[in-house]
């Protein structure tokens, strides 16, 4: 099994010099998204839910006090299968552009950081563990397949009143399976307004 060091390791690879705290966010989503898309653990060691979002404390012990890490010699991405790696791939396209403050944040808003420190509140030190067992069912409820995606936008539309047409439901679907981007579909609206 690949360690937090090799999945460390080859987050680096793919993103070159971070911060430290970003790091770490970048970690515990491969752990995460890994979990809910494969059923199975990315690296055995325990997450933490400090106060600044999670934390693998092994990892941190190496980075301590290191504002940005560009290499990591206490991991091999090579260590990984080629689903980890896809895992980690996909983490760094979709999670790597936000900052590692960015990133904080937006752990601070889901479940499984929340459940861990229970009624801590968000400036108290914690060293409570974070469930991967949480983790896996928060982050696979984040999954959606085509069709389900589409009619839960479509059903939302509905609630504050707007419709979407057959034409609209097909561009959701082009979005929902990665044919073309929400921003490739909001700039084709924008410039078919203009236009018109």
């Amino acid at each position: 099994m690949a360690t937090a060091h090799d999945v460390a390791a080859a987050v680096l690879s793919k993103l070159g010099s971070v911060t430290a705290m970003k790091l770490e966010k970048l970690v515990y989503y491969c752990q995460g998204w890994h979990l809910a898309r494969e059923g199975a653990l990315l690296f055995p060691e325990p997450i933490e839910a400090w106060r600044e979002g999670p934390v693998v404390p092994p990892l941190y012990r190496h980075h301590r006090r290191q504002l940005t890490v560009s290499g990591w010699p206490h991991g091999e991405a090579s260590h990984l299968t080629p689903d980890q790696h896809r895992t980690v791939q996909w983490v760094t396209d979709e999670y790597g552009k936000f900052s590692a403050s960015q990133l904080s944040l937006m752990t601070h808003n889901e479940l499984p950081w929340r459940a861990a420190r229970g009624a801590l509140p968000e400036s108290a030190s914690s060293s409570a563990r974070i469930s991967t067992d949480l983790m896996r069912t928060y982050y696979a409820r984040q999954i959606a397949n085509t069709e389900t995606a589409v009619g839960l936008a479509t059903a939302n539309a509905a609630l504050e009143g707007k419709e979407f047409d057959q034409d609209w439901q097909d561009k959701l679907r082009d979005v929902a399976s990665g044919l073309i981007s929400a921003d490739e579909l909001v700039s084709q609206e924008i410039a078919r307004l203009k236009g018109a």
